[in-house]
């Protein structure tokens, strides 16, 4: 599927959490670059942020912003920046929602602001999480949820799905990336956990995610119709040139907003972000 040409933009507010789970890709940073990785954030003000997403309007429209972390509620100006930017662009909100789900209903438009939510059951029960979930969608939020497939919680999957969906919540499962007992995944999930996982995941190029297809080389709109930004205030096509250690686009005090002057190449084997493969363009 070709991607919707607005601009969107994956934007990683702060690189702390109150989580630790056993799956997160951020974990060996939180353990030997605990103060560098926690305080990326502070190198940029709440009007250097405000001032971009003006630029942006201005220069290039309305963006879908999808904000993620870390758990973007650690950030200590998080409430007044997403009531501020949510009223020229539309903000979906990804978190772990251990905060109390009372304050986001209090604070935010849902007409404006969207919410994925991401279990984790090595720190929450789903018993907990359902009343917030039950809340949120009274206020009237759209809601998705999400779960690491990671393979350890195999056996609860169906259960949890089962009752987040009873919430009226879309329930999606992310494929697991990383080594577990020895194995890599996701390659080594058994045809019966690969199976469960393509049916309850996001449709978009699964082959990708599940490491049976390579995207490299393929025509992709990220860094032109979309960009991630850094809690530093960098600015990159997307997860992956920052992965392969890639020169930044720009910064969110450039006077004008750096993007790509049409689509280009993926230059990466790997891509597991939902919100980045669909920037691939069908040939």
């Amino acid at each position: 599927m070709s991607p919707h040409f607005g601009f969107s933009c994956g934007w990683d507010i702060v690189h702390a959490c109150d989580y630790r789970c056993p799956y997160c890709f951020f974990i060996p940073s939180w353990t030997t670059h605990a103060e560098e990785t926690n305080g990326r954030h502070l190198s940029c003000s709440k009007e250097d942020w405000l001032g971009f997403w003006d630029r942006c309007f201005d220069q290039l429209g309305a963006f879908r912003i999808e904000l993620a972390g870390g758990e973007p509620f650690q950030h200590p100006d998080i409430f007044p920046l997403v009531r501020e930017i949510s009223r020229r662009h539309a903000i979906h909100i990804v978190t772990n929602l251990s905060i109390d789900a009372r304050k986001i209903s209090a604070e935010f438009d849902p007409a404006r602001v969207s919410l994925s939510v991401s279990f984790h059951p090595s720190h929450a029960r789903v018993e907990e999480l359902l009343p917030k979930l039950r809340g949120l969608k009274r206020a009237g939020f759209e809601l998705t949820t999400s779960i690491v497939a990671f393979p350890a919680h195999f056996g609860g999957l169906a259960r949890w799905i089962a009752a987040i969906k009873g919430e009226g919540a879309r329930c999606y499962l992310n494929p697991f990336q990383g080594r577990f007992a020895g194995r890599d995944y996701p390659r080594s999930y058994t045809q019966e956990e690969s199976s469960f996982l393509r049916a309850n995941t996001f449709s978009e190029s699964i082959d990708i995610r599940m490491r049976r297809e390579r995207p490299r080389g393929r025509l992709c709109a990220a860094g032109w119709r979309y960009f991630r930004i850094w809690p530093d205030g960098t600015i990159h096509r997307c997860c992956a040139t920052t992965e392969l250690g890639l020169k930044p686009l720009g910064h969110i005090r450039d006077r004008v907003v750096p993007v790509l002057p049409d689509a280009s190449p993926c230059p990466a084997d790997r891509c597991f972000a939902p919100n980045e493969l669909a920037m691939l363009i069908d040939a």
